[in-house]
């Protein structure tokens, strides 16, 4: 889409419900960016949207939906990082107990303290935060329930809270130790987790 005002082409997104632009993203002003015969898609990762342009590039539009909050000055790599849907039937078969309430969020990040904490944004969480369990897979594959002194549910400024409400952003941290039983990365210095809230 082209702002008229502006010149530029943009990502856009709406509101299927209303029709409201919900969402815009500058791309540039030059002609060849105008994208509209051209098909966009998700990546695999669920967090990545490409888009080719009449100049033969492919854009990608990343949401940094994960970061470290003790280490803000660093950036997790988004490339090492996904959301994705995982179902009820899966998380039962991975030895999950509850019902699935979150994507499944898995990242690694390089060059770590011994215990670093991550943290995820993420939005769609409702009711009681004490109604909440995190699980994170392990090695072998399967769901473990992770303590509740290694997890907290935050708002944006790193506060905990106990009532959440639909539509409002919250943060799940996770403290992570390298090579501890969560740490699903072999290498030093590296961890890569993989998450899931449940009720």
């Amino acid at each position: 889409m082209q702002d008229l005002e502006s010149g530029m082409w943009q990502y856009i997104i709406l509101d299927f419900a209303t029709g409201e632009t919900v969402f815009t993203m500058d791309v540039s002003n030059k002609y060849g960016y105008n994208n509209m015969a051209i098909g966009m898609y998700a990546g695999n990762s669920g967090n990545a949207l490409y888009c080719p342009t009449g100049y033969l590039e492919l854009l990608r539009l990343q949401d940094r939906f994960v970061y470290l909050p003790e280490m803000p000055y660093r950036e997790v790599d988004l490339d090492k990082a996904a959301r994705n849907v995982l179902t009820q039937e899966q998380f039962e078969q991975d030895g999950g107990d509850g019902t699935v309430a979150s994507w499944r969020n898995t990242v690694t990040v390089e060059n770590v303290h011994p215990n670093t904490t991550v943290s995820f944004r993420m939005n769609n969480l409702f009711g009681s935060a004490a109604d909440l369990k995190l699980y994170a897979y392990g090695a072998d594959g399967k769901l473990a329930e992770v303590s509740k002194e290694l997890w907290t549910i935050t708002d944006e400024a790193g506060t905990g809270v106990d009532t959440l409400a639909d539509g409002t952003l919250y943060e799940l941290r996770v403290s992570v130790a390298d090579g501890g039983a969560f740490d699903l990365s072999e290498a030093e210095k590296e961890i890569k987790i993989s998450v899931v809230l449940a009720k």
